[in-house]
């Protein structure tokens, strides 16, 4: 086990996970401590020592903190000019308590690593927008709030989705999916909401609208979805949409309403393409 003292702020960055790839630079002590020469064919060779753990110190004496963290490889940077030890997994610390300064920074750095796992969660992993379990948790905040009684739920399906998947590639599918899911984030925001995957093939705003206001809107989006075609090496295509809407003040709850629009999209999609049917 080869030990290394480091400064405060290196140790602290270590412990943290921060970093990990620990530099030092070709000194003539590390070129000692790594390098092990060989006689190959008449000829001086090195190679780099390997050490399956480090201690890790910050400062001298029994008391200083300390780590025992596994060492996955060494390694010479050329470009670098200096080793860089790539480090595994802490498996011993003493003394490493460093104050409340350095809790504080331990608490933050775990608190936004929940936050980042929270939300890739929450994401749709092809589109990167919100799944239906973060709708779900939405809805109960949103009913909530003082201004829930405009809330409504707006269902979206391309209306030849399944036609156009099955006539070409799958791959398609993925395309038309990422068009549709750009231009209802940006719509969702202008209906004061945000945009979920309900589905595989559907789609669904949450906003915050008047009956008086969402049907301009909405026929805004429409328009601004065929405005584009979808590539595609066999036939260029364009997407039109069906939507179906309910509100919140004409259901007894957030299910309800959910019921409703969703029964509401089928209506639409019944009765031809480019349809928006309240439920």
């Amino acid at each position: 086990m080869q030990k290394i003292s480091v400064s405060k702020e290196l140790f602290e960055d270590i412990l943290l996970k921060k970093i990990s790839i620990l530099k030092k630079d070709n000194s003539k002590y590390w070129k000692k401590v790594l390098l092990e020469p060989k006689i190959i064919n008449n000829k001086i060779e090195y190679s780099i020592k390997q050490f399956d753990t480090l201690s890790i110190t910050n400062g001298l004496g029994n008391e200083n903190p300390s780590l025992v963290i596994e060492c996955n490889k060494i390694d010479y940077s050329s470009s670098k000019n200096c080793f860089e030890f790539t480090l595994g997994k802490v498996i011993e610390q003493k003394n490493t308590n460093l104050g409340e300064d350095y809790k504080d920074n331990l608490i933050e750095q775990l608190l936004k690593e929940k936050e980042i796992l929270e939300d890739k969660m929450n994401r749709d992993h092809l589109t990167n927008i919100y799944n239906r379990r973060k709708m779900e948790n939405d809805l109960k905040v949103f009913s909530k709030q003082n201004n829930s009684s405009f809330l409504c739920s707006i269902f979206i399906a391309d209306d030849r989705l399944k036609e156009n998947n099955d006539t070409l590639v799958n791959e398609f599918e993925d395309k038309v999916l990422l068009y549709l899911s750009d231009k209802l984030r940006k719509h969702a925001a202008v209906l004061n909401g945000e945009v979920y995957r309900y589905s595989e093939e559907e789609f669904i705003i949450l906003c915050f609208i008047s009956k008086k206001q969402i049907i301009q809107k909405l026929n805004d989006l429409v328009e601004d979805i065929k405005l584009n075609q979808i590539y595609h090496q066999k036939s260029d295509i364009s997407i039109t949409i069906s939507m179906g809407i309910s509100f919140l003040n004409d259901c007894k709850d957030t299910n309800e309403m959910i019921q409703r629009s969703y029964f509401a999209i089928y209506r639409a999609k019944n009765k031809g393409s480019e349809r928006i049917e309240f439920a």
